[in-house]
């Protein structure tokens, strides 16, 4: 069966050919954010007590910063230390910050996580020549209070428009916060975004706001991606958008599925050409999902960005199958647009990257031609699933095969991790479980960056470094 997904933007539908048991992990990140001054003060008295030595730097003084440089999350480890490993993370807040139960089960109930969300989401309208709108979502990354500048993310579907004369990207977005979305007309309840990034290929853009009084007295504030590079079935996720152009809501689901390729058309000059159909990398939710989302951030339970909603099927009246761009992927491509454009002060469509290619995404004659071939072709050969216990969960695990030699990798070598530096800053460091996982982390790599691969070859473990081959994508 063909799979139809729909660009869920208000006024322009395309229809192409197709906590508890989680507690100590949400705290442990939103600990590193909140905590980290206030454990430092509190815990040093006891561990000093205790005789036991520190393992980072700054917390006597020495430095001028008196522990500051040392994380919540690290000084539970050394709390560890002292009472043992079964020393849980609900025991350490209670003990050194006061925390009770019912203090953390307010902290991290879902209803707080989506208030807090609704602060980084805003809702999106694009005009085009001042005649054609287009109403979605986005969500900002990135914020100034002070200054009233932000960046925010949406799709690149609600800010282009190929059937318009002249640029095919909005020349005017307005934006609105929460609470503010109801009149669209309303000067005092918006403020102006410029679109200064956007890819196709990707379905993402980026927009930037300016000196925005609205956003400098507002509660208006960043939302962040998840540290995690998989998300597994089963998770809850909720996500907020401007659905139907009504002003943001919110919506609960979980990820039905961790990974697929759905094809998605976002020509409005040509709608029924195959011709302008592209396959997108997404995860898969039954949160709710309608016009207006797109652009929207898809939410994990710790109010942490997991993906970008952009498409949901459309197909003899099917729900309950909505698409979003991966953080895995958008976390990268933001820095790659805002590097791009803070470097050229203007729009930017096209983005170099560190290229390899999957064998199936060319045609034979392609796959011939000189210039492709002086790209790592891989492909998967196979996965396996592992049930994991501690997490109640399957853990899918591919094998990532070259197809040719080239670039110091051979025919035949599995590819199981990837490693990428900036002189001596380790800019990534990755474990190759899956294919996405390499097409994501790639997008982190820059010209004159060193990337090494770990292979399997043979019986034989190598690290290759490989002189991988840049181009650029829309």
């Amino acid at each position: 069966m063909h799979i139809y997904a729909v660009q869920i933007r208000r006024k322009r539908l395309v229809l192409p050919v197709s906590l508890r048991s989680n507690l100590i992990k949400y705290l442990r990140i939103y600990m590193k954010r909140k905590f980290a001054l206030l454990a430092s003060t509190v815990l040093l008295g006891s561990v000093f007590a205790c005789g036991c030595s520190l393992p980072f730097s700054g917390t006597n003084g020495r430095d001028g910063v008196d522990g500051k440089n040392a994380t919540a999350y690290e000084y539970y480890e050394l709390a560890k230390s002292v009472h043992g490993d079964d020393y849980t993370v609900e025991q350490f807040l209670n003990d050194y910050l006061n925390y009770t139960p019912a203090e953390l089960e307010e902290a991290f109930s879902l209803q707080a996580s989506v208030n807090r969300s609704l602060r980084s989401a805003v809702s999106v309208a694009a005009q085009f020549n001042n005649v054609y709108t287009s109403l979605g979502s986005g969500v900002i990354v990135d914020l100034d209070k002070e200054k009233g500048d932000a960046y925010v993310l949406t799709n690149c579907h609600v800010i282009y428009n190929d059937a318009t004369y002249g640029s095919h990207y909005a020349n005017t977005v307005y934006l609105y916060l929460y609470g503010q979305d109801e009149d669209y007309n309303d000067d005092d309840n918006r403020f102006n975004a410029t679109v200064v990034g956007a890819s196709i290929t990707y379905d993402v853009a980026l927009l930037k706001v300016t000196g925005s009084e609205l956003l400098k007295n507002s509660a208006a504030e960043a939302a962040t991606f998840a540290r995690e590079e998989d998300i597994y079935l089963g998770e809850e996720v909720y996500t907020i958008g401007n659905a139907e152009g009504c002003g943001m809501s919110a919506t609960r689901g979980f990820v039905t599925k961790d990974r697929e390729s759905v094809p998605l058309n976002i020509s409005t000059r040509y709608e029924n050409s195959d011709g302008y159909v592209n396959y997108y990398s997404v995860l898969r939710t039954d949160a709710a999902i309608n016009e207006g989302n797109s652009g929207g951030a898809l939410f994990n339970r710790a109010g942490k960005i997991v993906g970008l909603i952009n498409s949901k099927t459309a197909e003899n009246g099917i729900e309950g199958m909505g698409y979003a761009i991966p953080a895995s992927a958008v976390k990268r491509l933001y820095p790659l647009m805002r590097e791009s454009y803070e470097k050229n002060g203007s729009l930017n469509t096209r983005f170099d990257r560190a290229h390899f290619v999957v064998e199936n995404d060319f045609s034979k004659a392609e796959k011939e031609n000189e210039y492709v071939k002086s790209k790592i072709e891989v492909k998967s050969t196979g996965s396996s699933s592992t049930w994991d216990s501690e997490n109640n969960r399957f853990v899918i695990n591919e094998k990532i095969s070259v197809v040719r030699d080239c670039n110091g990798l051979k025919a035949g070598d599995l590819i199981t991790h990837v490693k990428i530096t900036d002189g001596s800053e380790v800019v990534e460091d990755m474990d190759v479980t899956r294919l996405y996982r390499l097409q994501d982390t790639l997008l982190s790599a820059r010209q004159g960056n060193a990337i090494i691969f770990t292979v399997q070859r043979g019986d034989a473990t190598e690290n290759v470094t490989a002189n991988m081959a840049f181009s650029q994508f829309d």
